[in-house]
């Protein structure tokens, strides 16, 4: 495995943490928010699209690094990590727990040759002491794949700083261009990662459709609300999808064989309190699997989940009152979807007190006339008709049925 990130739980949280990167902290239900807020489909027809244009093409020997950067359209390496550059921004933006689980994903895919590197070299060294080095390969074949692998383990190093300065350059590439390095094995490097990605793409895009399914079968309602509001536990509708044998449900249970498991120990920090804490941490190189993981947290601690009634994405309800989450939805203001619903429902308030303040004027003015006139029978009729016409305009109005300048005629009509 050449998994760099781990997931662990506690509760109704989440902790992410890279290989040599620090531990963040997320609420349960953020990967798959992140996943089915974020859309893949543009960035996975950019990769393939890349694949496409490179695959098969001719990298002349010769040819170095500085040649390549002043053409960058045809720079294999500048494109990938142009790439990769716009798609993490985009995961960043739309959720930072993805975007950590995205970040391990990609030093695997770049670190895989050192691994592989160190196995071979390890090999070679018992070849060098006498001993069997283990691999059916003859000793000049091994040592012409770990030239080759140590060649890989470079380039990736590079390309891989390269894809996180995007689109400066790193003191190592520098060092590399001013030395017109040959280039056509980080040519090679970078078709390698976008064919990672790619792929790693596929499995995302289909698991956002996929996922759907599964959430609505177990954790939100038909009415968008929490099925735990109607008095349904995810944790049993998940173990009846499992019973049942639901088809995509066992094909992300299957996943789970790639989820490597480990258990780590923590000593508090207050030696009063005594004991040891364990925790148990979880990675895959399959995405979907910590995904499809996390999915089955959310159903084990019948987290409720609905849909936002202004930006129409999942949320975790603060209470069964609830109906907007607190995505940003105003980047300039920095203002929430909450936040908007709230001043749009005041405006809707300052609208309806508006028709209503209008209504009562000109019903109490019709009021006053007719006690002036007790004896006029055709007034009170005349009263009487045009109030019911008022008050079905005025219901029409504040459901949003009419506009104003409708309601305003109706009211005024008779007078």
């Amino acid at each position: 495995m050449n998994y760099q990130t781990y997931l662990f739980f506690d509760g109704r949280a989440e902790y992410i943490q890279g290989y040599d990167t620090p531990q963040h902290t997320f609420p349960l239900g953020s990967l798959v928010f992140g996943l089915l807020d974020m859309e893949f489909a543009p960035y996975l027809e950019q990769a393939t699209g890349l694949l496409d244009r490179f695959r098969g093409m001719d990298f002349p020997a010769g040819r170095t690094m500085p040649q390549s950067l002043a053409e960058p359209e045809t720079c294999a390496y500048y494109q990938a990590a142009s790439f990769y550059h716009g798609l993490a921004e985009a995961v960043r933006a739309t959720s930072p727990a993805l975007f950590d689980l995205l970040e391990g994903y990609c030093s695997a895919t770049f670190r895989r040759f050192k691994r592989e590197l160190d196995r071979m070299t390890g090999q070679l060294s018992q070849v060098n002491h006498g001993q069997p080095s283990g691999s059916r390969l003859s000793t000049n074949s091994l040592f012409q794949r770990t030239v080759h692998t140590g060649n890989l383990a470079l380039t990736s190093d590079l390309l891989e700083g390269y894809c996180r300065s995007f689109p400066a350059y790193t003191e190592q590439m520098e060092v590399f261009i001013e030395l017109d390095t040959e280039d056509a094995s980080l040519c090679e490097t970078a078709l390698l990662f976008l064919e990672s990605f790619a792929e790693l793409l596929r499995q995302l895009t289909q698991a956002a459709e996929d996922f759907r399914s599964l959430i609505a079968a177990t954790l939100v309602d038909e009415d968008s609300r929490p099925r735990t509001e109607h008095g349904q536990r995810p944790s049993e509708l998940l173990a009846e999808l499992a019973e049942n044998g639901d088809s995509t449900y066992q094909k992300y249970h299957n996943l789970e064989d790639d989820i490597h498991i480990q258990t780590r120990y923590k000593r508090p920090t207050d030696n009063k309190k005594g004991g040891i804490s364990a925790a148990t941490f979880y990675a895959s190189d399959t995405l979907p699997a910590l995904l499809f993981l996390e999915f089955v947290q959310m159903c084990a601690q019948n987290l409720p989940v609905a849909v936002c009634e202004s930006c129409h994405r999942l949320f975790v309800p603060f209470s069964s009152r609830a109906k907007y989450c607190e995505r940003v939805l105003d980047p300039e203001t920095g203002a929430t979807c909450k936040d908007i619903a709230a001043k749009l429902a005041y405006a809707e308030e300052l609208k309806a007190d508006k028709a209503k303040e209008l209504y009562n004027k000109t019903r109490n003015r019709y009021q006053m006339r007719c006690s002036r006139a007790p004896g006029n029978q055709k007034m009170r009729d005349d009263y009487n008709a045009w109030r019911k016409q008022a008050q079905m305009a005025l219901s029409k109005y504040q459901l949003g049925e009419i506009g104003w300048e409708t309601f305003e005629k109706v009211i005024q009509t008779g007078l």
